[in-house]
């Protein structure tokens, strides 16, 4: 558990405040008369506020109210250079699990496959839809088109080949 130190306007755990007072026998967890003698409040955190893609949490000030102490948080504006940074390293993400997939399926398009030409045109369809991600509407949120090979284990799946997506049966 943490607290709040009254006199340094600190936060502080009970390992510390313990390790801190040596010579100083404390029950666990602290008693409300610890708590007054060391000046300790019991640190409680208030609700994080709900945010944009385009803003962050910071904590604020710990307020003392009915005699506990409470962490404050509140919602800032990103600055332009991290959005896009964010930005950028999502659609590197994203390109990343897009170039394995299409490493996982190079077998497909070879010459010497041993797929059908049905199977072999859905596999190279797949692969253009998986080459055409990042000029999606979207892009990097959108989620990557499902190939043939990525079938759900449990039930009846069926593939459908235009939508990039297994369907229950």
């Amino acid at each position: 558990m943490n607290y709040y130190q009254t006199s340094t306007t600190s936060t502080v755990s009970e390992r510390q405040v313990i390790k801190a007072n040596p010579n100083t026998s404390f029950p666990t967890p602290f008693s409300s008369a610890v708590l007054s003698d060391f000046g300790l409040l019991v640190l409680d955190y208030d609700a994080k506020p709900s945010i944009t893609d385009s803003q962050k949490v910071i904590e604020g000030d710990i307020e003392v109210r009915d005699g506990v102490a409470y962490q404050t948080y509140s919602a800032v504006d990103k600055s332009a250079d991290r959005i896009a940074a964010e930005l950028a390293s999502k659609q590197k993400n994203v390109r990343s699990r897009r170039n394995a997939e299409l490493s996982a399926t190079d077998w497909a398009v070879l010459s010497d496959t041993a797929l059908s030409g049905a199977d072999e045109t859905i596999y190279i369809n797949y692969r253009t839809a998986l080459r055409d991600v990042p000029a999606q509407p979207g892009f990097p949120d959108n989620a990557l088109p499902e190939g043939p090979h990525q079938q759900p284990e449990e039930g009846t799946w069926t593939y459908d080949p235009i939508n990039f997506v297994w369907k229950a049966a």
